[in-house]
């Protein structure tokens, strides 16, 4: 089972750092501004340059959420003795990143 985990959390780590790459590799054909956020209508009233941190965050919100809850992994193993709940919560940040 530990093996399993270990390998669900590699996964998602991979997963993660995807729209990275994707950034990357569309960045030299991508417009100079480009939309970061639409109304209701589906119509952008948000533009910022290619460049913008803005994007990279945007880009690095799956990563953050795993490096949040691999942080978290041991205080919340603590929380549960048992070994069900501790195989749970090993698996923790692999399962939050694949949802």
């Amino acid at each position: 089972m530990r093996g399993r985990l270990n390998s669900l959390n590699l996964m998602s780590f991979l997963l993660s750092i995807v729209p990275f790459s994707i950034y990357l590799f569309i960045y030299p054909s991508m417009p100079r501004n480009i939309a970061i956020h639409y109304n209701f209508n589906d119509v952008a009233d948000r533009f910022v340059d290619k460049s913008s941190p803005e994007v990279w965050l945007l880009c690095a919100l799956s990563f953050i959420a795993f490096v949040i809850t691999l942080f978290l992994q041991p205080f919340l193993s603590r929380q549960f003795k048992s070994e069900e709940g501790s195989a749970i919560m090993e698996s923790l940040p692999g399962l939050f990143t694949l949802l």
